[in-house]
């Protein structure tokens, strides 16, 4: 009986841990609408034809949202495979999560899907033959101390007196007599402003060593050759990594001296340079589940050596992710790897529609 109870925990375990590692999937919802011939009928179209065909369309809607709310590679590769996407859409997304209501002759429907980017993406630009080497290097940081300022406060006081005055004469010939009368009114405005200094925020830069690994697959499965950045910088002196963290300690970008340091170091060694940041949020509780959240958002250049020049070939603008865990280090850890698998599917997309090698 103990035997039982102790596999039934570890299975319960086992599954809260495989529900914090679904949360990685995509999810996208699609809606339709439509006014039927016939009256609803068990809150549902009397139909089943009518049913299906608005539940495909909301799957269409579902998709081309996925689509739009994408990256320009998302983009592109939705533009060029739009018709397979459409008539297959049942491998691409997946897992449908469906609410309908019926009213009188009014259908509504509304279904999330879980969306398979990893088939999608493969339908993206082929590059035939050997790839180049890569070295990508990813740099994170969380804040340590946070300084908050007090507002300071400027008050300005306006004081004005108003004074009006009449007076009146009487003169009968042998004498004169006089009388008159005075006011005063004061108006005072008050007004000012309020000045806050910005926090200021010392932040803790780290390599992640998941972050390497999530790179690296995404890399080496599109033909890439990566090099770990470790022995880059062991063997090329001017790669400097404690220049990189120093930098990205007080700066929300790398320095153009360290970066160009890196360039003249692997000029002519390893054509493709990879640099990405990572900014980890604080932490808070997800509703729904119950579970430590954590923010990551995620910024990424790439450039390619050409022979004289390291140009810009790809990017990722900042993205943000969210993963969840039963503690703070397994939220992190979610999200680092959510947002460095994103940021390298991204870039290899980028890569492939430009057609390097």
């Amino acid at each position: 009986m103990i035997k039982i109870n102790r596999l039934i925990v570890l299975l319960l375990v086992a599954l809260m841990f495989s529900s914090i590692y679904v949360s990685a999937e995509v999810k996208v919802t699609g809606m339709h609408s439509k006014e039927l011939k016939y009256k609803c009928k068990d809150g549902r179209p009397r139909k089943v034809s009518e049913y299906n065909e608005v539940l495909e369309i909301a799957k269409v809607n579902a998709l081309r949202s996925w689509a739009a709310q994408g990256s320009v590679a998302t983009g592109l590769i939705f533009a060029e495979n739009e018709q397979k996407l459409i008539a297959e859409i049942n491998d691409y997304l997946l897992n449908p999560q469906v609410l309908h209501q019926c009213k009188g002759k009014s259908f509504k429907l509304s279904v999330t899907l879980t969306v398979n980017e990893n088939k999608i993406n493969l339908l993206g630009k082929v590059i035939s033959g050997p790839r180049s080497r890569i070295t990508a290097l990813f740099l994170a940081r969380r804040q340590d101390t946070v300084k908050s300022y007090d507002s300071k406060n400027t008050s300005i006081v306006e004081e004005t007196t108003i004074t009006d005055s009449a007076e009146s004469n009487a003169f009968d010939g042998s004498s004169a007599s006089s009388e008159g009368y005075s006011s005063s009114k004061d108006i005072v405005v008050t007004g000012g402003s309020s000045e806050r200094k910005a926090d200021k925020i010392t932040w803790n830069v780290f390599r992640a060593s998941q972050l390497d690994a999530a790179v690296n697959q995404t890399l080496t499965s599109y033909g890439f050759k990566p090099i770990d950045v470790s022995q880059v910088s062991s063997r090329f002196p001017g790669f400097d990594l404690e220049a990189f963290k120093q930098d990205f300690t007080f700066s929300d970008d790398v320095g153009p001296d360290t970066k160009n340091n890196a360039f003249n170091a692997i000029a002519g060694k390893i054509p493709i340079l990879i640099i990405a940041t990572v900014d980890i949020g604080a932490k808070d509780i997800d509703d729904v589940s119950g579970l430590i959240r954590v923010g990551a958002t995620v910024t990424a250049q790439v450039f390619k050596d050409d022979g004289l020049f390291f140009e810009t070939v790809a990017s990722v603008q900042p993205t943000m992710f969210a993963g969840l865990g039963p503690n703070q280090t397994a939220a992190e850890t979610n999200a680092l790897i959510k947002a460095a698998e994103s940021a390298s599917n991204e870039i290899v997309q980028q890569l492939n529609a430009a057609g390097i090698q």
